[in-house]
């Protein structure tokens, strides 16, 4: 198991073909996935396929990474964050976009992971701006970008796809380096 980082209550790994269960329970849910770019699961099968996927872009891509959000407690996946790099330019632009199961949500984990991941950005030297968007009905994911510190940069229009509808607004946040805290 590759760890990235660690906080209070999580882990936030590489995917293990083991959580194969934890994936499906969350993104069988057509709730979950009405924000998201990705099709609800509807087998085991394709929980599988996107882990052994994942575990095969470790291998060799480095300007991306989908991982899991692992709670210490239950060593149970509750969720996935995943970073994008989208320019080197202007010491680096990372995006970040996020999913967590139902059952944990209003507890705080997101938050607790996303601001993990902003240290785990700093500390790394990996990018100097993190920019989050998602879909203007999607609320809970901008609360957790407003409780994380982000700011609020303006809404693109119809610029967004996702399951429940295509060409949605987006709103757009973002965090500097030297606005983390350590």
């Amino acid at each position: 198991m590759k760890i990235k980082y660690e906080t209070e209550r999580l882990i936030v790994r590489e995917w293990e073909d083991k959580d194969y269960k934890d994936l499906f329970e969350y993104a069988s849910n057509k709730e979950v996935t009405k924000f998201l770019v990705y099709k609800t699961y509807e087998s085991v099968e394709e929980a599988k396929s996107r882990i052994a996927s994942l575990k095969e872009k470790y291998k060799t891509e480095n300007r991306y990474g989908d991982f899991a959000i692992e709670l210490k407690d239950e060593k149970k996946v509750i969720g996935s964050i995943s970073i994008t790099f989208k320019t080197s330019k202007a010491g680096g632009i990372i995006e970040l976009g996020w999913t967590l199961n139902p059952s944990y949500q209003g507890k705080g984990y997101m938050t607790e992971c996303i601001k993990g991941m902003f240290k785990y950005i700093k500390l790394n030297k990996l990018a100097k701006r993190i920019i989050a968007r998602c879909d203007t009905e999607n609320t809970k994911s901008e609360a957790v970008m407003k409780r994380c510190g982000m700011t609020f940069e303006g809404i693109a229009r119809k610029a967004g796809d996702v399951n429940f509808r295509s060409r949605c607004d987006l709103v757009n946040y973002s965090i500097l380096d030297e606005e983390i805290e350590l």
